[in-house]
């Protein structure tokens, strides 16, 4: 009997000590976690002095157009770029000057009677004709300075180059063309293509889970479209890179724009305010500052009528991705 009681004793202590162990083992992975979620990560976007950075954008947009009387027409874009930053020398008050290249580009166009492919990097292909291809070729090897400020944001779009190839459009004699090539080669424009950060990442301390507002703008098919409370969340740090994503749920046209139209022989068209947008842009950056990734998606739905009074409806699906390809350090 003895030796049966001293056994269910050690059995009971051995239960005690083993549950004591557990509750100990939960209190310390839950303290790791609470931690983990209160800690700051500075969150910071940078290109680093005399590094080369090369990445690939690939931007998609396909549309859905409906007329007056239901008929129904697709169209498709795809258009691959390789961009070339590189800052030569240091910040200056925290302005960083970035010498920013397109260097080369892949573009494919399609609808029901046509399809065009073409790239910079085939000697091969003849330039093409349809009208669509004046939202690329105007910006073809285009070269300026970039100057981001310390909040991240591009301040500025300058260059020799840029300038005497604006000065040249101006001389065009064709009205509508000069007008189309002049709006693919300005700031605006130009910016879509080089702002990989779109004003999403800020600088400071973050926790993960952290959360701000801010005014996201972005051309949607030459019209800005812009959400004045887009939500931004920090939502992961994978051991790599931090991940912050914004989200769109309403964006708003910018009624004074006016674009060339996919589909359509140049025309140049507003829409109207019952138009809107929608869509996130979410972006990975590692600690050091450099940005690996950013992915936008935008759902917008448009109407507009051409000079001739004919009224159409746009469904377009936007999707855009940057991706790293690579850095070299500059040598002398």
């Amino acid at each position: 009997m003895k030796k049966i009681k001293m056994f269910q004793n050690i059995k009971r202590l051995s239960l005690a000590l083993f549950l004591i162990a557990n509750s100990f083992g939960s209190v310390v992975i839950w303290g790791q976690m609470a931690r983990e979620e209160s800690r700051q990560y500075r969150i910071q976007y940078d290109f680093q002095e005399r590094t080369i950075y090369t990445y690939k954008m690939n931007y998609t947009t396909t549309v859905k157009r409906t007329f007056a009387d239901n008929t129904t027409k697709n169209f498709e874009r795809k258009v691959e770029v390789y961009l070339t930053f590189w800052r030569p020398s240091a910040l200056s008050e925290g302005f960083a000057e970035i010498r920013t290249s397109l260097d080369s580009f892949n573009y494919e166009y399609k609808d029901e009677n046509n399809s065009v492919r073409w790239s910079t990097q085939s000697n091969e292909n003849p330039i093409p004709g349809n009208p669509d291809f004046d939202v690329v070729f105007p910006i073809l090897g285009r070269s300026f300075f970039t100057t981001i400020s310390p909040y991240f944001d591009v301040a500025k779009i300058e260059g020799k180059y840029l300038d005497e190839a604006r000065d040249n459009i101006r001389e065009m004699s064709d009205t509508t063309l000069r007008q189309i090539w002049l709006k693919a080669n300005s700031n605006e424009n130009l910016k879509f293509y080089v702002d990989m950060n779109k004003s999403v990442l800020r600088s400071g301390r973050f926790a993960i889970d952290s959360a701000w507002n801010m005014r996201f703008t972005i051309p949607i098919e030459g019209i800005r479209y812009t959400c004045d409370t887009a939500t931004v969340k920090f939502y992961l740090y994978d051991g790599k890179n931090f991940h912050i994503k914004a989200e769109m749920p309403k964006m708003m046209p910018n009624l004074n724009d006016n674009a060339s139209v996919i589909g359509m022989n140049r025309e140049i068209l507003s829409v109207d305010s019952t138009s809107y947008s929608s869509g996130f842009w979410d972006i990975s950056v590692s600690p050091r500052g450099m940005l690996n990734t950013a992915i936008g998606k935008f759902t917008t739905k448009t109407n507009s009528a051409t000079s001739g009074n004919l009224k159409f409806s746009d469904e377009i699906i936007t999707e855009i991705k940057y991706e790293m390809l690579g850095t070299q350090r500059w040598r002398d």
